[in-house]
């Protein structure tokens, strides 16, 4: 099994506004998060200026696209359009910091799609060709990302149906959304599994808490990832400040106990 790569979530401007010099002179490897502000306010240069300096730092970097009010397998069609176009853009960023993944979501909402799922997977199947085939051109990785859906059965015929297409386990909204246990997951859908998604809650909401300070099992998350030899990129996404730190102390110390599969 490969060495574990971490990285740390962070949005793009608070990436330009305040940790740029940190992450350059520390080296973190970052989850750049491409959220609508950043993409309304910076321009292409500007994407291209940050990606160059991390790279010349040796800064390794994964990206997330942009996620509020999007959604790909939206019923509306006009809906669906404008979310494939803004992923599409997110794409062409993407692109410049020459990530593992790019990691995006479905779009699924309990109170629109619980009810109609087979047309939902339907329209996201249009999505998906159009996404995967764009990010086929670029060279790029999709992970779709566990959010709202309540079962890995929702998931799963989209992965079956799109061989390019990997999978983001985000455990935390796997316990706090869908309020189900790790263990109906990762069973299921490991062999698409890409990268997890790594922060804490008490499984009331999605607190996004240092590791450790939630309920959340890990090491039996990634005692079964590792036991299957898999080596999907690790992400913290604890939100605030003082929680990255612990995070990291928390999952070193935990991948020092854990045995990778011979």
């Amino acid at each position: 099994m490969r060495e574990p790569q971490i990285f740390v979530s962070i949005p793009f401007d608070l990436l330009v506004q305040k940790y740029l010099p940190r992450v350059r002179e520390k080296g973190i490897w970052v989850e750049v998060s491409l959220d609508r502000e950043a993409l309304d306010t910076y321009r292409f240069e500007d994407f291209r200026r940050v990606a160059e300096e991390l790279h010349q730092a040796g800064v390794r970097c994964n990206v997330h696209a942009p996620f509020c009010d999007l959604s790909p397998g939206a019923l509306d069609s006009l809906v669906r359009e404008a979310s494939v176009r803004r992923l599409r853009e997110a794409l062409r960023i993407a692109l410049l910091f020459d990530p593992r993944t790019v990691v995006f979501h479905s779009g699924y909402h309990p109170g629109y799609h619980r009810e109609q799922v087979p047309r939902w997977q339907e329209r996201l199947h249009r999505s998906l060709e159009i996404l995967l085939a764009e990010a086929g051109e670029l060279g790029l990785t999709l992970a779709l990302e566990n959010v709202f859906e309540p079962s890995a059965e929702v998931l799963l015929p989209l992965f079956e149906a799109h061989p390019g297409l990997t999978w983001c386990f985000d455990p935390g909204h796997a316990q706090a959304f869908a309020r189900t246990h790790w263990k109906e997951w990762l069973p299921r859908l490991y062999p698409y599994l890409s990268e997890i998604h790594l922060h804490d809650n008490r499984g009331d909401w999605d607190e996004h808490l240092a590791l450790g300070e939630g309920t959340i099992p890990f090491p039996e998350i990634l005692g079964f990832v590792y036991d299957r030899g898999l080596a999907p990129v690790l992400t913290l996404e604890a939100h605030a400040e003082e929680a990255v730190a612990p995070s990291l102390r928390y999952l070193r110390e935990l991948l020092g106990r854990l045995q990778p599969a011979s």
